[in-house]
């Protein structure tokens, strides 16, 4: 197998060489001035190639103060409170807790519901 592709290679070259003579100067000289001119106009210029990195640089200055707003820490929320059942005008609130639940947590009888 390794012969059938070095005979294609040698036949394509002998191929290629032919056509070539076969071509006048003035043909060559366009074809190689085309050549040059299409790499030159494909090559990506500076601004092109650094315009990615510059939209991504500013994507990430314009994320970063939405993601800091968004991530202001709030305080937590407060429990249910109930007053203490004074008027007196005393501040002072208790939590609104029952013993009973915490027996009732505790208890075997929450397995069984």
């Amino acid at each position: 197998m390794p012969d059938s592709h070095q005979d294609f290679d040698r036949h394509a070259r002998q191929l290629q060489q032919q056509a070539d003579a076969a071509l006048s100067a003035a043909t060559l000289a366009r074809l190689r001035q085309a050549r040059q001119q299409a790499s030159t106009a494909n090559a990506p210029s500076t601004w092109r190639r650094h315009r990615w990195w510059l939209a991504t640089a500013c994507s990430l200055l314009l994320a970063v103060p939405v993601a800091l707003q968004f991530n202001t820490s709030t305080p937590p929320a407060a429990p249910v409170l109930a007053s203490n059942g004074s008027d007196a005008g005393d501040d002072t609130l208790l939590l609104d807790e029952s013993p009973e639940l915490y027996l009732w947590l505790g208890s075997d009888n929450l397995a069984m519901e």
